[in-house]
């Protein structure tokens, strides 16, 4: 995989967990990534997204009182640009049955706690990689896709 500048990238980063949050930010900073919301519910995910719309969202599953499944399904049942936008969910559910409901919830890719910063990166760096494909040229490798953490 060739390599990639990520400083440029826009996220936003959706966590109920303060200490979550700080790991992901140490991860970004290491990494030169400075453009990322950080934002502890989806209700004040949903309000910054009124303004903006990120490159990627990472969200965790469990939240309160919306979770980061039911998250990315609203958004995905949007269309337009959040239909597209790629989703990556953190969680410690790692179980074969939660990936599979998550990927089927539209989540682009599944990141168990505690996430490292090199799986973080490599995915990240796929997810550009994929992005900057055409369609025709893009085929799931369903065992990669499904990897985890």
């Amino acid at each position: 995989m060739p390599a990639y500048d990520l400083s440029s990238l826009n996220i936003m980063v959706v966590d109920d967990s303060v200490h979550m949050l700080r790991i992901v930010k140490t991860i970004f900073v290491t990494m030169g990534i400075t453009r990322v919301q950080y934002l502890s519910s989806v209700k004040a995910a949903r309000a910054e997204l009124l303004h903006m719309q990120p490159d990627i969202i990472i969200t965790d599953w469990e939240m309160n009182p919306v979770n980061g499944l039911s998250f990315t399904r609203e958004l995905r049942r949007e269309g337009g640009y959040f239909s597209r936008v790629p989703i990556i969910l953190l969680t410690g559910h790692t179980e074969y049955e939660r990936v599979m409901e998550a990927i089927q919830s539209g989540v682009s890719d599944v990141l168990a706690k505690p996430v490292s910063i090199e799986i973080l990166h490599r995915r990240l760096c796929r997810i550009v990689d994929i992005s900057s494909m055409s369609a025709s040229e893009y085929v799931a490798d369903e065992e990669e896709y499904l990897e985890i953490g």
